[in-house]
Order: structure tokens, then sequence, then C-alpha cells
């Protein structure tokens, strides 16, 4: 049978991260350290064998590859996150290319990493990235909703449960961190570097448009549940400034 075909139709007992590219490298050290994690790592080579695989299972994080045989990466991306709103998407390619990287953000990426690098040096830096991106070995909603809570903006970074208006918010783990760090700083101008570092676990140097497309889809979450209401003021050049919603 070939290794691209993922024929069990049941969810793994525990949460599926799926690795949807070639390179067997970043599975083995990647999807190694996620396994010792509590996630089950499975991994497709093709694009019918990755729309397959998501059929028939439940994947609770994605990793994507542009350079996927037999498919339009940037489609399936569309696909997953129109489809999953929730759910962590990295999308990764062997060096890096800025309109591809601001392509992938805009499309609903939590991340585009690079993965061209040492297997020594680099990629244990990967897993890291991976760790603060993709879902917590509980199953999601371990948190679970609860009644409903006070008017405003309400993170819980025990459950990691945010609600605004009382309403559980459904945000993937990199926006929730990004939640957390706003609310716990409220009137503070917090700049994009600081938000790299705090966040992504990121030098400040790094690539801003990643915070630029996360906090675009955080507000537009928030928006939902509160009428229009985020709390999140753009600081023209520098970053954002967090009011409380109330």
């Amino acid at each position: 049978m070939s290794p691209s075909v993922v024929p069990e139709r049941s969810r793994p007992a525990r949460p599926l991260i799926l690795f949807a590219l070639t390179d067997t490298r970043v599975v083995d050290v990647v999807g190694g350290m996620l396994r010792e994690q509590g996630h089950e790592v499975r991994q497709t080579v093709d694009g019918p064998a990755t729309r397959q695989a998501l059929r028939e299972h439940e994947p609770q994080g994605v990793v994507l590859s542009l350079e996927l045989p037999r498919c339009d990466p940037w489609g399936l991306l569309q696909d997953l996150r129109d489809r999953a709103d929730v759910m962590p998407i990295v999308v990764v390619a062997p060096v890096y290319i800025e309109v591809d990287a601001a392509r992938a953000y805009r499309s609903g990426a939590d991340d585009y990493l690079t993965y061209g690098i040492s297997r020594e040096q680099g990629l244990p830096r990967v897993a890291a990235r991976f760790r603060r991106l993709l879902p917590s070995s509980g199953a999601p909603g371990d948190g679970a909703p609860g009644p409903a809570g006070p008017r405003g903006i309400v993170v819980d970074r025990a459950t990691r449960v945010a609600r605004a208006d009382g309403t559980p918010l459904d945000l993937t783990p990199l926006e929730f961190d990004l939640l957390a760090a706003f609310v716990a700083r409220p009137e503070q101008v917090l700049g994009h570097g600081w938000l790299l570092g705090e966040v992504w676990g990121e030098n400040e140097n790094a690539d801003a448009r990643r915070v630029k497309y996360a906090v675009l889809r955080l507000r537009r979450k928030i928006a939902e549940a509160t009428g229009g209401r985020t709390g999140i003021a753009t600081v023209r050049g520098v970053g954002y400034r967090y009011h409380r919603v109330d």
C-alpha cells in the first residue's frame, strides 16, 4: 500500500498533527518532538492523499508544504482555513520567499517557516516554533464553554478559554496567546518586535507581517462576538494598544 494513503477511519486517541510534505527530515525531527508531547503524527506526500486524510480524520493541526506534489497548495490552504477556523495551520517551504510568506499569512496560515537548514541546528529550532503554534495534547474544548460571563473580554490562562461578552471565542493557540498578551497589558503600546518575541518566540527583527495578519484574524473573531468592538487599536509604525472592552 502506498505510504501516502491513510486508510484508517477512526480518529487517533491522541491529538493528530498532519504533516503534508515529502521531506522526511522534518517529520522525523519535528514529529518526534511532538510525539513526545503526546501528539499523534501522520504524513502524507501528495495532494490527493492529504485531502483523503483530512476527510477521514480530524487533525488538530496541519503542516502544509508549498511544494506538495499533485496539489495546489494555495487552494488547499484556503479550503483548510474556510472549514476549520480554529485549527492551527503552519505553511513550510525549503527557502524563504517574501511574496509567499505574505500570501500565506493573508490566506490564514498561523505561520510560515523554512526548513532548508541543517538537521542538527535548524530543525530543533523549527520544532520549538511548532510547539508554540500547535495545540497542546489536551483535547480541544477541555476548557470548554461553561456559563456566559461578564461583558468585555475575559481570558482564562488555566483553561485556555477566552470569551467576549460571555461568548467563547474559537481561537487557535497562537491567537489565544496573542489575545492574552494584549489583555495582560491594557493601555500599553506593544511593538511588533515585542509581540514577535512574546507570542512567537522569534527575534524582534523577524517578519512582522505574521503579527499584522494574526491581529486581523483576532479582531475579526472578537468583533463577531461583540458586535464590532475589539479593543485593539493600531499604533501606526509601532504596534498595537489594547483598551478594555466593556
